[in-house]
């Protein structure tokens, strides 16, 4: 069991290094924010934003204007624009 944990992790770790996903290559790329009320039924977009970290301090500066704890159930989202794609993939 172990060892298909291990080989599983190499896997996702190289898919990530393949793929261009690395950890410092989501703070260099281009995001749109967006929030979710805690409804899910009302998203609000929150501008494009520089890096993966300024989209999650960008989701939580929204909330914190709203006055809503992370206990009230909302959401964010941030979509990896490029350019062939306004969300080539979603982030947390």
């Amino acid at each position: 069991m172990k060892r298909v944990f291990v080989a599983l992790s190499f896997a996702v770790l190289m898919a990530g290094g393949l793929t261009g996903c690395g950890e410092e290559d989501l703070e260099r790329a281009d995001f749109n924010a967006y929030f979710y009320f805690p409804d899910n039924n009302r998203e609000e977009f929150l501008g494009r934003v520089k890096g993966l970290s300024a989209c999650q301090r960008a989701a939580g500066a929204r909330a914190t204007s709203l006055n809503m704890s992370r206990s009230s159930g909302w959401s964010y989202i941030c979509c990896k624009k490029t350019s062939s794609s306004s969300c080539e993939s979603k982030h947390k």
